[in-house]
């Protein structure tokens, strides 16, 4: 399993170990053994006289998680929490800042109407520091959910060894085939939302000045596509 106060270890690894892929096809056999999980009665109805090669993989998301694989699912998903959480609170001065700035962006964009592109350009700077912070963290994540995923494919490959029903499928799985595949949380993908009091969608000063931020970075790649008074494109 992964172990929450070892993510350090798996991020430098980057691969599976021999003991942990061994308790996976240990576990993914014994499962297998006792036809652990059941396949779906519907992927056999009225198949009984056909030949073992006619039955095809169960999709992934009709198949029952056995115990394992939820383990595995819930171990990876707290480590990765745990690093958003460090992350977080690591960096509780740049976001202070940031929330901060925002407020003095939105009265200075929308309130006075008096634009300053300096501070604007320094507040961009800031939030490409927390986007590029996130980044990171977000790599030491995926190396989290990619082992996850190693235990679980190790897992499945001793389940369809040894299980009843798996045997009479037709030859492997495609590729993409993992019941209970590990996946960061969407919001990984949108750091900005994390800045945020509430949720993305709160009208907030910095939800605001991260817009005002976006439309002036818009303006500015526009521009740097002109010559002469024309357009590029």
């Amino acid at each position: 399993m992964i172990r929450s106060d070892s993510v350090n270890g798996v991020v430098r690894r980057g691969h599976l170990g021999r003991i942990a892929r061994f308790r996976a096809k240990w576990r993914g056999k014994r499962d297998g053994e006792r036809g652990v999980p059941r396949i779906p009665v519907r992927y056999f109805e009225g198949r009984q006289s056909e030949p073992p090669e006619l039955f095809e993989p169960p999709d992934p998301d009709e198949l029952p998680l056995p115990a394992y694989v939820m383990e595995v699912r819930t171990t990876a998903r707290r480590a990765m929490e745990q690093m958003r959480s460090s992350m977080i609170g690591q960096e509780h001065a740049l976001i202070s800042k940031l929330r901060a700035e925002s407020v003095r962006v939105v009265t200075q964009y929308d309130v006075r109407e008096d634009p300053r592109p300096a501070a604007l350009a320094r507040y961009g700077q800031w939030v490409g520091q927390w986007r590029t912070t996130v980044d990171r963290c977000r790599s030491h994540a995926q190396a989290v959910a990619d082992q996850a995923n190693q235990q679980l494919a190790c897992y499945w490959d001793a389940v369809r060894a040894t299980h009843p029903q798996f045997i009479r499928l037709a030859g492997r799985p495609p590729g993409d085939w993992l019941p209970g595949r590990v996946e960061l949380d969407p919001s990984w993908h949108r750091p900005d939302v994390w800045l945020l009091a509430d949720d993305e969608d709160a009208r907030t000063a910095t939800s605001r000045a991260l817009q005002i931020l976006e439309r002036q970075n818009t303006h500015s790649t526009r521009n740097t596509h002109r010559v002469g008074g024309r357009s590029t494109r």
